[in-house]
């Protein structure tokens, strides 16, 4: 005994003297793991172990028993319903780049500034970039059977955890040492139909005198939900009644142009084509409704085994090895085009593509006799192609990961552990129903005399210019790390405790279309592709000091080096008072900063397509943006112009640098326990692309990025990644527990969570005004659960009220000054949304589980002043309406 505390004070001397110099000088690194069988614990904000659970940084814990009471089905469910959650994307996004995965976003920060962890290890990048630009966690195939409990970081973690710890870290605690085997099977659906959801999940686990190994094996199943399953959005909806600015989509078929004669179908023709006529506008106009996917259809298989070894009294071998697989597949309604000019001068008519490709004909009998009439000028055909059938896409995903490492106790004082950690996600995409520029161009000018796009396409046609993109996508990481924890001093009223650590990071990806999507040869789709690498050293400190018997301080320090911009150094000091055994006064600062994301340094330009409103040429055209007009051409450059965009990598990207800082109170009690936390965050010199629709909308600041044909109609948007903007968020975090014992009538349990945005604004570059993103709309400004349990002998339920407060929509600011609107109707009206769960023990190892989500079937609340379909944040909510489900668990 006496030898060992001759070591301890010899290791203390060495690690404490030398911990901060080397934080910022050495190369090696970290991540401790909870110790279940030592009194400390390590808590999410800290790689200090401890005992108390209340720490100076708010954090907020899901166990799995609750996820289960509230219904959540899997972990993206249970993080949308975090107060501090101010947007998610999820797979409702059917349009975009990354329709099967999903992410959330805290404190406003956005999903790349929200760090992810496994048991405090980091996971793997997505490889395919949300918008084509930030990289994110995939949340949407993390183990829901095999989570222990949820801990979510509201405050920055830089100093703790490096890059992305922004708006909060959520550190997914998995379940060790597991025993025996359980079945667990699930069943729900929808009251209106769709989205009918099954999970099977199975656990088992086998343990000895030395050590475990558990395995949680899940399969889900998810039927898609169609806009048609829901009255709001199916057939002849696309013009939704909740919204006076949605419409149906001008693209149906018609001839558009600076002339006049050309030929115009009947609302009779316009039908019978398999296109809508729309009264109000009188054109051959679209219903897209009737083709599109509000949820995707989608499987996934997840398996993760957890592994732990005693070796000796003081060291213990352990891993945890991952798999996913996981198929999704979106549809949404087929391509819309006006790519071909037509040019009628005195009797010729002359299709062409820009100037790769043109063909002449006689006005009179070519494109099927559409121009005979038509006078000289400009013409080109509008057209949904919907002979081609919905373009869809089936995404394909593999998660692997591997961990192995030591962990165990130096000298009877120092919890140390190491880790080599192992990522990869492999993502394949096919999609189908498109065609070939040089397909389509075939089939228009085939023959002597072409064809009318006006006219329906054979299968045969259809067949000749069809093509089938597609993209496959790989980010890998390697990981080691390091760390050592323990009693750094005595001190009079306690011990000072230390955590020093390092580790070291390879990261790399690569992601590639086919070549034609590359060359933009393939229509109205474009193509992300780009590839990259960097490695990364970290080394960091802290050190906590009870300097009275009420008053503890700490600090940390971290030094991150990235191979391709740099290094970042991170402080944080927090502050902890009790000046009674219930109340912690709390506060803290850190800095913060985010790596550029690989896609905007290394990822190659970024081919799309969008909708934009047209400003500037609406006005000069006599239109109202936004407002439906009588003229085709007006209305569709004053609502839905489709154009195409182009989002380009910058090599010369810096850190995006700032602070997070957080000062609360904590009352822990009997029964009540109760905490309130102001807190903010900021950073500079973030990473912006401007959007095309504000490009459009602000086109005297940002003309150089857009492209516009002879007419000043814009048809192209450029932008590229720089280091312009800057972001800053504050809030109130409110949380309050109360319990009552009834005795032999049951035990209720209430829990209130509240978070209230104080302040949200941001500049997307230093010479444009500062953006209130409260003001402009499309953010919440508050969010409150309120969770309801009671218990008695084997029965318990569980009632859970998620409120979602007013906001303004998303183009609130661009209305708001016309004196047509008042500020009512142009407003997203608040939701409650209500959740039943009840659950009966048969017996220790028989349970029966049954509830309904979205009680009272609310939602989804439209955006009036969202002209883009569905016509309501996806981020905040979605059209499943009233669900239920029934689950049955039967241990051995």
């Amino acid at each position: 005994m006496q030898l060992n505390s001759k070591v301890a004070n010899a290791i203390r001397i060495a690690l404490v003297g030398g911990a901060f110099t080397a934080a910022i000088s050495s190369p090696v690194v970290l991540a401790a793991e909870e110790g279940a069988d030592v009194e400390r614990i390590q808590i999410t904000g800290s790689r200090i172990k401890r005992t108390d659970l209340e720490t100076a940084t708010p954090v907020t814990v899901l166990s799995a028993d609750d996820m289960a009471k509230q219904g959540f089905t899997t972990i993206q469910d249970a993080l949308q319903n975090l107060t501090s959650t101010t947007g998610a994307m999820t797979t409702q996004e059917v349009h975009g780049f990354t329709p099967a995965a999903s992410s959330i976003s805290l404190r406003n920060a956005g999903a790349s500034r929200t760090l992810t962890l496994i048991d405090g290890k980091r996971l793997n990048q997505y490889p395919k970039p949300a918008g084509g630009t930030d990289n994110f966690v995939d949340t949407a195939n993390l183990p829901m059977e095999a989570v222990e409990r949820i801990e979510v970081l509201q405050s920055g973690g830089s100093a703790v955890y490096g890059a992305d710890a922004v708006g909060g870290v959520i550190n997914i605690i998995l379940k060790k040492d597991f025993d025996g085997a359980a079945l667990k099977y699930r069943h729900g659906d929808t009251m209106e139909g769709g989205g009918m959801n099954d999970r099977i999940a199975l656990s088992l686990g086998s343990s000895n005198e030395k050590g475990n190994v558990s395995t949680f094996i899940e399969f889900s199943s998810n039927e898609a939900l169609q806009a048609t399953d829901r009255e709001n959005f199916g057939l002849h909806t696309d013009k939704v009644p909740h919204s006076d600015y949605s419409q149906y989509s001008s693209y149906g078929a018609r001839i558009a142009g600076t002339g006049t004669g050309a030929r115009s179908l009947s609302p009779q023709e316009c039908t019978d084509g398999g296109f809508f006529w729309d009264d109000a506008r009188s054109i051959c106009g679209f219903d897209r409704s009737e083709w599109r996917d509000l949820e995707p259809e989608s499987y996934r298989f997840i398996s993760t085994t957890n592994f732990n070894y005693e070796l000796s009294d003081d060291i213990t071998f352990l891993g945890r090895l991952d798999f996913a697989n996981a198929k999704s597949t979106t549809n949404f309604e087929p391509m819309a085009i006006d790519d071909y000019d037509i040019n009628v001068s005195g009797d010729d008519l002359t299709v062409s593509y820009g100037d790769l490709m043109s063909k002449t004909f006689s006005k009179s009998t070519g494109l099927g006799g559409d121009f005979a009439n038509a006078t000289d000028g400009d013409y080109y055909y509008v057209r949904r192609l919907h002979e081609f059938d919905n373009r869809s896409g089936e995404t394909n995903t593999n998660n692997y990961f591997f961990s192995a490492g030591l962990q165990g106790v130096l000298a009877d004082e120092y919890d140390w552990d190491m880790s080599v950690n192992y990522g990869r996600t492999n993502v394949d995409v096919y999609r189908s129903g498109f065609a070939t520029v040089g397909g389509m161009f075939d089939y228009i000018t085939a023959g002597e005399n072409g064809n009318s796009l006006l006219e329906n396409m054979s299968d045969e046609d259809v067949e000749a210019a069809s093509y089938s993109p597609f993209e496959r996508a790989q980010s890998t990481q390697k990981n080691v790390q390091a760390n050592i924890t323990g009693m750094a001093f005595e001190m009079p009223d306690g011990d000072a405790m230390f955590a020093f650590g390092a580790e070291y990071t390879e990261q790399d990806y690569e992601t590639e279309s086919d070549s034609e999507t590359q060359n933009g040869s393939v229509l109205t789709t474009g193509g992300s592709s780009g590839a990259g690498e960097r490695d990364f050293w970290a080394t960091y400190a802290e050190l906590s000091v009870p300097l009275m018997d009420e008053l503890t301080i700490a600090a940390a320090l971290r030094y991150d080096h990235y191979s391709d911009f740099g290094g970042n150094l991170s402080p944080q000091v927090t502050v902890e008072y009790r000046p009674v055994d219930e109340l912690l006064v709390r506060g803290s600062w850190s800095s913060v900063f985010r790596a550029p994301d690989m896609h905007r340094v290394y990822g190659d330009a970024t081919n799309g397509f969008t909708t934009v409103i047209d400003f500037k040429q609406c006005q000069a055209m006599g239109g109202q943006p936004g407002v439906t007009n009588p003229d085709p051409t007006i209305n569709e450059i004053c609502n839905e112009l489709h154009i195409d965009t182009t989002t380009g990598a910058n090599k010369d990207l810096e850190a995006e640098t700032g602070y997070t800082a957080n000062i609360g109170a904590v009352w822990g009690g009997d029964s009540l326990e109760a905490s309130i936390d102001l807190w903010e965050w900021k950073l500079d010199d973030m990473v912006s692309d401007i959007s095309a629709s504000t490009a459009a909308q602000e086109y005297d600041t940002y003309e150089d990025m857009i492209t516009r044909d002879a007419s000043g109609t814009i048809t192209h948007i450029n932008t590229v990644a720089q280091n312009l903007a800057y972001q800053k968020v504050r809030g109130i975090d409110l949380t309050a527990g109360y319990s009552w014992d009834f005795n032999d009538m049951g035990e209720l349990r209430v829990n209130f969570n509240g978070t209230y945005i104080l302040l949200s604004e941001g500049q997307l570059n230093p010479t444009s005004d500062v953006d209130d993103d409260i003001e402009d709309g499309g953010l919440p400004q508050y969010r409150a659960n309120m969770i309801f349990t009671y218990f008695i002998n084997d029965f318990e339920t569980t009632l859970g009220a998620y409120h979602t407060a007013r906001m303004h929509g998303v183009s609130y600011s661009s209305f708001i000054d016309d004196d047509e609107f008042s500020e009512e109707d142009l407003e997203v009206a608040s939701q409650t949304k209500w959740n039943l769960t009840s659950a009966y023990n048969f017996t220790d190892n028989m349970k029966l589980t049954a509830g309904i989500v979205n009680l009272f079937d609310v939602g989804p609340n439209f955006d009036p002043t969202n002209t883009s379909w569905p016509h309501y944040p996806r981020s905040v909510y979605n059209a499943r309406g009233r669900e239920w489900f029934v689950e049955g668990e039967v241990k051995f």
